[in-house]
């Protein structure tokens, strides 16, 4: 063999072993998996419920650990079985997905939809070095029975902010809208829109609502000297469709408002099939006159009728909507928590939870006769009756009732990704104080001033290296 012949094949063989280091076997058993029940509940965040079984993220490792499948423990997707109350079976708990599941947007976390488990981590593709670019995102899916995994799309970092809806991925990057068809051989990647100024996707919902598989967004003017914006609607596996161009003439305000108005995307809420978008609105005059909060109910249709527009408040922005009915919402107003009701011109805004800094809303929810408010403050969990509730003549009525709030979780847990994630009655977290391994606290045996009823479980599996740390780092 000449000496040219055989450093060609020496160097092909040499390609050939580079580049299968950068590919993986995804090749696994089936684990057995029940699927009488699909019904799924708490999409995105760290544990996600799928009928009878919580599927969640065993710890959280970060980005640069070993990601090769099968060696993934702490980070993998593991799952265990829930008994009637909701409550983890330890003695079920196994890994599903040996992979490190990792990002950094707060809302990309677990997704199951059709079958299949969605899911970001770190790519294992290598630099000239011959290191992992784990700076760069894989979205990745895999079957609830562990088999079937497979690389979605590969992005430069974890900028991408995506959500699961059926059959799609609608995902926005740099100004630009895409969807990624799931059903199609390559999973075919489209883009919808460029030159997206601001986006809002509504929260997941079970349910028969197809704005559950959409996204809000707003773009500039196409004439650049414009002031006024212009809301547009996609919904996966439609076209997109432009639904308010804030101008005066849409408004029928040319005299007051001639240049328009400016729409900021603030919330959206499921009304039976429909949607109520909350945004604010604003002019360009002196004194901003129609500078509040606003909402409008949009059927199936995406039809935009201004005289339905609703106003909620003069300049002040609210958030976080909880509408109890038609005339009865608990919202956000800065570090405060309100009830909204109409009034005599605006709706009347009265304090329920006084916050001396930011207040995140875990649940609200009604029993026969209160309103029961779950929220974070200064990383604490507290539990609060704020409204009473009765039924008269079948119409329910609501009158504020605030009583002493009481602590329900007071742990520490890790803030770098993902927030604690409140499904059913158990609230699961990243420990900061135990090496970042998942743990959990059923707030249903929580007692009133009780500490010892607050102290959590771990749920996840300890790798063998971090009980070795554990036992020596007292």
């Amino acid at each position: 063999m000449g000496k040219k012949v055989f450093l060609v094949i020496v160097c092909v063989l040499l390609t050939v072993v580079v580049l299968a280091g950068c590919n993986e076997s995804y090749r696994t058993k089936a684990i057995s998996t029940d699927t009488t029940d699909t019904t799924v509940s708490s999409n995105g965040g760290l544990a996600v419920r799928y009928g009878k079984y919580l599927y969640y993220i065993n710890g959280y490792a970060g980005k640069d650990v070993d990601n090769t499948f099968g060696n993934v423990q702490k980070g993998a997707i593991a799952r265990v079985e829930l008994d009637a109350a909701g409550v983890p079976i330890k003695s079920t708990n196994i890994i599903i997905v040996p992979k490190n599941v990792y990002n950094t947007t707060a809302t990309s976390g677990l997704y199951i939809s059709d079958g299949y488990i969605y899911y970001s981590s770190p790519s294992i593709d290598k630099n000239s070095s011959g290191e992992p670019k784990t700076a760069e995102m894989w979205l990745m899916r895999t079957k609830l029975d562990g088999t079937g995994t497979k690389v979605v799309k590969k992005f430069e970092d974890y900028t991408a902010v995506y959500k699961v809806v059926e059959g799609y991925i609608i995902y926005v990057l740099n100004k630009e809208l895409h969807s990624i068809n799931l059903n199609s051989r390559k999973f075919e990647d489209t883009k919808i829109d460029e030159e997206v100024t601001s986006y809002f996707f509504p929260k997941y919902k079970e349910g028969q609502n197809s704005f559950v598989n959409s996204v809000f967004y707003l773009k500039a003017s196409e004439n650049e000297n414009d002031y006024f914006n212009v809301l547009w609607c996609y919904r996966a596996g439609g076209e997109k469709k432009k639904v308010i161009e804030a101008s005066a003439e849409t408004y029928d305000q040319t005299a007051l408002y001639p240049a328009g108005f400016s729409l900021t995307l603030i919330d959206a809420v499921y009304v039976g099939s429909g949607l109520r978008l909350i945004y604010t609105k604003t002019d360009q005059g002196t004194n901003k006159t129609s500078s509040g909060t606003y909402s409008y109910l949009f059927d199936d249709s995406l039809a935009f009728v201004p005289q339905n527009e609703v106003r909620y408040s003069r300049s002040t922005t609210y958030k976080e909507f909880t509408f109890l009915n038609d005339t009865t919402a608990v919202v956000k107003n800065g570090n405060n928590v309100q009830l909204l009701t109409p009034g005599d011109d605006l709706w009347k805004a009265e304090t329920l939870i006084p916050g001396s800094s930011d207040i995140t809303i875990y649940r609200i929810f009604e029993t026969d006769s209160e309103v029961l408010v779950y929220y974070m403050l200064s990383n604490v969990l507290y539990k609060i009756s704020v409204l009473g509730r009765t039924v008269a003549d079948g119409n329910v009525n609501y009158n504020i009732n605030i009583r002493s709030a009481s602590i329900i979780f007071d742990g520490s847990y890790t803030t770098g990704w993902l927030t604690p994630d409140l499904v059913g009655n158990c609230l699961y977290y990243f420990n900061s104080k135990v090496l970042d391994n998942i743990y959990y606290l059923d707030l249903s045996a929580v007692g009133d001033r009780d500490a010892d009823s607050r102290i959590p479980r771990l749920l996840g599996m300890v790798t063998a290296e971090d009980e070795v740390k554990l036992l020596t780092s007292s």
